[in-house]
């Protein structure tokens, strides 16, 4: 059983980043429905992730290590004590469905092709307006995560302030996001995650988030 679950030191550093990357897509949704939407590198970051079909590198997948610092910070406090608050446990079920997802969108190969040419399409429009916050795109984009993650369970209920999450704008932009993390969650099992493992290898992704951070000391927006 435990030869399952060993795994070289770079494919433990890539699932590091991919929880990382699913962190932040959590966090940036957090922001958008409690403040509206959020224009930073973190989420330019993020949303092109989704358009970068494929990739084997983490870093040149998600962005540097600059625009994960946030969420790379918050591994080592999930993984060993648990939410420590209300927003922590929120970021915590938000990540959980998103992982939860990603294994179901992989099952369901009639889905991923529907993401897979939304997000075609949604690469099409970002060659037009070379932006991938252009309301254009994350409306394509935002489509995509209704059409074919929202068949999915669990259905994942965003918390925030109701001006935020009923206008169409900052909506797209949430389901966005979550589609952001449904990707990086996707890439986390491509490189080996699973449940069972993230569980039995937590300190281990402490060590590489925290190895990962001190080897990126400057701040940056995330």
């Amino acid at each position: 059983m435990w030869s399952r679950f060993r795994s070289d030191p770079e494919e433990r550093r890539d699932r590091a980043i991919a929880l990382a990357a699913i962190l932040r897509a959590a966090l940036l949704v957090q922001d958008s429905a409690r403040q509206g939407m959020q224009n930073g590198e973190a989420s330019t970051q993020t949303i092109r992730s989704i358009l970068a079909m494929d990739g084997n590198d983490g870093i040149q997948l998600f962005g540097d290590i600059s625009g994960l610092r946030r969420a790379l910070a918050l591994i080592c406090p999930l993984l060993q004590r648990g939410p420590g608050n209300a927003q922590e446990a929120e970021l915590l079920r938000y990540a959980l469905a998103l992982l939860t997802l990603g294994k179901r969108l992989i099952a369901r190969h009639d889905l991923a092709e529907r993401v897979r040419q939304g997000i075609g399409q949604a690469q099409r429009q970002m060659e037009h307006f070379a932006d991938p916050l252009h309301p254009s795109v994350t409306a394509s984009l935002a489509q995509t995560y209704t059409d074919a993650v929202g068949k999915l369970s669990p259905r994942i209920i965003v918390s925030g302030e109701s001006r935020y999450l009923s206008n169409n704008e900052d909506a797209a932009r949430i389901r966005t996001l979550l589609l952001a993390g449904i990707r990086a969650a996707v890439w986390w099992r491509q490189r080996g995650g699973n449940l069972l493992r993230l569980i039995l290898e937590r300190r281990a992704l402490c060590q590489e988030a925290t190895a990962l951070l001190a080897a990126n000391p400057f701040n940056a927006d995330a």
